[in-house]
């Protein structure tokens, strides 16, 4: 799984204060303050693995507000860099430079400091679409049906967890793999490699540009729309 989702509770969000801070356990985290937020509310946050840093040993003062303590729990390669996987009191997974990996001499069981602004954690609010997205590749388009895939084996890290999550076999998943490829000028699905539990399936950069890019224009689309 390379997605940090997590259910937590606000504990205190005062409107004095720049941010608010949540219980995820034990862990307090703290967070930017959205609009409705209140003490004591449910809900569930997201944290982007390229949005934490890791640190040897404790960076002392610093702007980021939550400084994790934490060790290596494995280490996973993926085409564009170097997935971390964590203990810091909950999991939590890194995304960093297989350069940065090998500077910092990363392998299991390391100590090292997750670093998390509170700015980048977020809520994930339920949010009605009414617009969908394709999108042109060299060979064909891309349909909503397929995005939705490359988002699914964005969050299970698999063919297997992404055929769950949509409810259609591995074959088809396979097959619709095979297709999204052909589909654009360079793969956007790659399988990964490392560590005692083997390897899995995980975008390449290319498939993350096409996600944000189908997510920004869905987006920018339901803004500029017509609101009854």
């Amino acid at each position: 799984m390379s997605i940090n989702q997590y259910d937590v509770t606000v504990e205190s969000c005062d409107a004095r204060d720049s941010h608010a801070w949540l219980l995820l356990g034990r862990t307090r985290l703290a967070a930017r303050r959205w609009d409705g937020i209140r003490r004591k509310q449910k809900t569930s946050i997201r944290i982007r693995p390229e949005d934490v840093l890791l640190c040897e040993g404790h960076p002392g003062r610093i702007s980021a507000r939550n400084v994790l303590p934490g060790h290596v729990r494995a280490v996973r390669f993926v085409p564009g860099g170097v997935f971390i996987d964590l203990d810091v009191g909950f999991a939590l997974t890194a995304l960093i430079t297989r350069g940065a990996a090998k500077e910092l001499r990363i392998r299991k069981g390391t100590a090292l400091y997750a670093i998390v602004k509170a700015v980048v954690v977020s809520p994930e609010l339920s949010v009605a679409s009414k617009f969908r997205v394709s999108l042109v590749g060299t060979k064909g388009i891309l349909d909503h049906r397929r995005i939705d895939f490359l988002r699914a084996v964005e969050r299970g890290g698999s063919l297997s967890a992404a055929a769950r999550d949509l409810g259609i076999t591995y074959r088809t998943a396979w097959i619709w793999t095979q297709e999204i490829n052909a589909t654009w000028k360079t793969p956007l699905v790659a399988r990964t490699h490392g560590g005692k539990g083997g390897g899995g399936t995980a975008l390449t950069p290319e498939g993350h540009s096409v996600l944000v890019r189908a997510l920004k224009l869905e987006s920018t689309t339901e803004a500029a729309s017509p609101r009854g």
